[in-house]
């Protein structure tokens, strides 16, 4: 079981840890004017050329929480710049009004993790709106007398967290952009069967596979996500679904997305491409997207299961996924 950490000493050596991953990508020193709900600071702040993004970083003033503020853009000397999402931490115990909070899973690693609660400075904006939207990954965790759910923002320890954590800000700023016909965009007519939520706890990653403490799931979700809109096509998720087209309330394609080509995650997506897809009346293209080459008997038996290998590889700490154009020509 993940487990919310509250003691004051363990969460002030995460932040501390926290702080040094980031400064590994935020090192441009900008001196700008923060503007927030009530007012504006002058402030220091340090900018990530690779992110576009910087960050800045307080304790409140009544000394509860961690503040660290996020905004997309390279500030400009002396100018004003708008927070994009934070990412705030109690110093002590549990604090549901402050939104992040450090995780430990069962393997001992450090997880940062997200209630979903966001502000944004006009109707509408807030945690319903992140939670409903949010393309990553969630995480149950005890939560003091309870166990609540969690989006998944980053492993503390991993090398790839720096870039976790500007790919959860930039899905802030994308729900936050959404406009009111995509809000309401609802396919829970055809999710009308019983389901188990994948993404809870230790399912999140493939257990036995050796990249699984950097749980990249949410990685792959979200640069497919990219993609596939570049390509100007309507993307949406659900609880079940990890990714799907979808064109006039018809969804065209579904994608259902693992971090290995093992036996088991093969078994999962299989299954899980023909269950979700048990809903859906009309015709729809099955996409089983994997790191690794299948055999062709292997693939060969996926296609005549109406389930196609969409494969990606990482160049670095960028993904590409292969071949993504030919196999949706026919969309």
């Amino acid at each position: 079981m993940v487990s919310v950490v509250v003691d004051k000493s363990q969460i002030n050596k995460d932040l501390k840890l926290l702080m040094r991953q980031l400064n590994k990508y935020f090192t441009d020193k900008i001196t700008c004017t923060i503007g927030y709900h009530s007012g504006s600071m002058s402030r220091t702040v340090f900018y990530s050329s690779k992110f576009n993004m910087w960050t800045h970083s307080f304790d409140s003033d009544d000394s509860a929480k961690r503040v660290n503020l996020f905004g997309i853009g390279k500030p400009f000397e002396g100018q004003g710049v708008s927070i994009t999402g934070q990412i705030n931490f109690p110093f002590t115990g549990i604090n549901r009004k402050i939104a992040g909070v450090f995780a430990v899973d069962e393997d001992k690693n450090i997880l940062i993790l997200h209630s979903g609660k966001i502000g944004g400075g006009k109707p509408g904006i807030g945690k319903k709106l992140f939670l409903n939207n949010f393309r990553g990954d969630f995480i149950t965790a005890n939560d003091g007398d309870r166990d609540s759910q969690f989006c998944f923002v980053g492993e503390l320890e991993s090398h790839l967290l720096p870039i976790q954590i500007a790919d959860f800000i930039e899905e802030i700023a994308r729900i936050k952009m959404l406009e009111e016909t995509q809000n309401n965009t609802d396919f829970e007519f055809q999710s009308n069967f019983n389901y188990t939520d994948e993404h809870t706890g230790k399912i999140v990653t493939e257990r036995n596979d050796p990249i699984v403490i950097n749980r990249i799931h949410g990685l792959v979700v979200k640069a497919l996500s990219r993609k596939l809109e570049t390509i100007d096509y309507t993307i949406g998720n659900d609880k079940n679904r990890d990714l799907f087209i979808h064109k006039n309330n018809i969804i065209k394609a579904l994608f259902e997305i693992k971090t290995n080509s093992s036996t088991q995650s093969l078994y999962s997506a299989v299954g899980q491409l023909i269950i979700y897809s048990i809903p859906i009346k009309n015709k729809i293209n099955l996409f089983a997207v994997l790191p690794t080459k299948l055999s062709k008997l292997v693939e060969n038996k996926l296609r005549s299961l109406s389930i196609i290998p969409l494969y990606y590889k990482w160049l670095e700490d960028e993904i590409e996924f292969i071949n993504i154009d030919k196999l949706l020509q026919k969309l």
